[in-house]
């Protein structure tokens, strides 16, 4: 009987130790390689379905980055996809004085949007769901302003720029940047502690002005350099540019492990394995043959059920 007993205190301290909700996100990675790796008899990892993963993954993979230094003090955005279309549009109207002002006026744009937001949010208190909801409409709203509600092009030349080189020292530069940054720098430190508890940090004697400002900031920025990429990549900007961007990058961080209420617990490799769930399973779909708006009703229950399970119910100030 003992025997048994201490077989059933050993099991239950292995079960602790593996941490369910660690794991999760790396069998979650398993289970869509093998599903649509059978489903699409293989096809999914063919040469032409990788580029196309490489194309979806320059703007998860660099825009889950930006949202999880956001996410990893309890906030989030939901304007990030708007911006990148605002800045996609101005980064379009500046070719038609000269090309090269594309990259700089699409990046200068989303860093102001997102300084607004910090702005909004930091100091003058104002919750960051009404904020960015508020700037994802007004965003909206300006893309038809400054089009006319048409579509803007650019110069065609301009396409010879989106090569593959430049996607994977893109996707290299800010993979390297971003984890030294989240996981070994002060300011990774001090983002996931305000997570934790804002208080502690308050009064340790750390100003956290600065420090809750710029993950805004950083994610704006982020997003008026895929609002650049996206030109680059299309040769136009739309109203609807940047539309999938927002569930794409959430989702991307909260399969990986990143918890919606932020934290310590909040880890770089996160990003990675989210943005590699959400580009196969995105291709995986495209192959059998599924439709945009179903892919996007899929996405939207995955991300019901990775909230449900990541969720930290001891925590309820999620919406900060």
């Amino acid at each position: 009987m003992r025997f048994h007993m201490q077989n059933s205190l050993i099991g239950t301290s292995v079960i602790r130790r593996l941490n369910l909700k660690a794991i999760f996100p790396l069998l979650g990675l398993v289970f869509v390689v093998l599903f649509f790796g059978f489903g699409t008899k293989g096809l999914v990892f063919s040469k032409l379905s990788l580029q196309s993963m490489l194309n979806e993954a320059v703007y998860i993979f660099i825009g889950a980055i930006g949202y999880a230094f956001v996410l990893a003090q309890g906030n989030f955005d939901l304007s990030v996809g708007s911006v990148m279309g605002v800045a996609c549009m101005t980064a379009a109207m500046a070719t038609k004085i000269n090309p090269y002002l594309a990259l700089p006026v699409g990046i200068i744009t989303g860093s102001i949007i997102g300084l607004i937001n910090a702005f909004v949010i930091v100091k003058a208190g104002v919750m960051a769901f009404i904020t960015t909801l508020a700037m994802s409409f007004m965003c909206t709203g300006l893309i038809l302003i400054i089009s006319n509600g048409a579509v803007v092009g650019a110069p065609l030349f301009m396409l010879k720029w989106y090569t593959v080189p430049l996607k994977l020292g893109v996707i290299l530069t800010f993979g390297i940047a971003g984890f030294f940054a989240f996981e070994r720098s002060y300011y990774g430190k001090i983002s996931k502690a305000i997570g934790s508890s804002i208080e502690a940090v308050r009064q340790s004697g750390t100003n956290i002005v600065l420090f809750r400002i710029l993950p805004f900031i950083i994610l704006g920025t982020i997003a008026g350099l895929l609002g650049f990429i996206s030109l680059i990549r299309t040769g136009t900007a739309s109203s609807s540019t940047g539309s999938t961007l927002m569930l794409n990058v959430l989702n991307a961080a909260l399969l990986g492990g990143i918890p919606f209420s932020g934290g310590t617990t909040s880890k770089f490799r996160s990003v990675i394995i989210g943005t590699l769930t959400i580009t196969i399973m995105s291709t995986g779909m495209t192959i059998l043959g599924t439709s945009t708006v179903n892919q996007q009703l899929i996405k939207g229950l995955v991300f019901l059920v990775t909230i449900a399970l990541s969720f930290d119910r001891k925590n309820l100030k999620v919406i900060k």
